[in-house]
């Protein structure tokens, strides 16, 4: 069973979809908590996805971020994964919109990357956070011997 978490907007998603953990053996703190995802990126008439890792950390830090932000629906929150592959940069306005710019750049290369740029609001950020919360609980960092 997978597990999705998406932030939709004005023509665009950006989601993760997580798997499983990448290496549900691992002894060593640094290998336990990394999972297996799929990035998909639709934003206006470009659309594409890629295999990707990201940590237990990342999803729980893009989580308290925005949780955080919402609760004052005001100012920036700024993310990106362990590997560079997704890098997200969230703005709230006066107006009540809040701004998405970010990358989704696979396995960090400097061959291909998607810049893109849209508008959302409070409450799909608020569905986000209750998606990453879903992940977060069913994927939590991994306490192992070092």
């Amino acid at each position: 069973m997978s597990y999705k978490v998406s932030v939709e907007g004005e023509g665009a998603t950006i989601g993760i979809e997580v798997f499983d953990y990448e290496n549900p053996l691992a002894q060593h703190p640094d290998d336990a908590s990394w999972l297996k995802a799929e990035l998909t990126v639709q934003v206006g008439p470009f659309s594409g996805s890629f295999k990707t890792s990201v940590t237990t950390h990342d999803l729980a830090a893009l989580c308290a971020r925005t949780e955080q932000a919402l609760q004052m629906l005001s100012g920036r929150v700024s993310f990106e994964t362990t590997e560079g592959d997704l890098t997200l940069n969230m703005e709230f306005s006066k107006s009540g919109k809040v701004q998405i710019e970010g990358t989704a750049q696979p396995n960090g290369t400097l061959k291909t990357a998607l810049q893109f740029r849209f508008q959302t609001d409070p409450s799909a950020l608020d569905q986000m956070v209750r998606g990453l919360k879903v992940v977060t609980q069913r994927f939590p960092a991994r306490q192992v011997q070092a």
